[in-house]
């Protein structure tokens, strides 16, 4: 079994590599899917410090600490996290 299709979220959405979706920044239409690619705190729901919505890379930023990729709402409950500027690429 792998994580193609494995549950679904809170929002009761189909959550897996295997479902096309648009990215849950609010205005922004980039395809992405519902794998651990693209979810908020690296793990599905959340994991430890992310809210386990689904993002382009546009919209995640990678933190170390904490190391995991988050929103912009999450990321900035961690203000002292040193992000690297190239971490974040916005799609058109």
């Amino acid at each position: 079994m792998g994580w193609a299709n494995c549950g679904f979220d809170d929002l009761g959405r189909n959550i897996g590599y295997a479902f096309e979706a648009e990215c849950d920044e609010s205005g922004c239409k980039a395809e992405i899917d519902r794998g651990l690619s693209y979810v908020c705190g690296g793990m599905h729901g959340g994991g430890d410090h992310g809210c386990g919505r689904y993002f382009c890379s546009g919209h995640l930023i990678y933190h170390d600490p904490p190391p995991t990729m988050l929103c912009p709402e999450c990321s900035a409950l961690y203000p002292d996290t040193e992000t690297p500027e190239e971490s974040r690429y916005c799609p058109d």
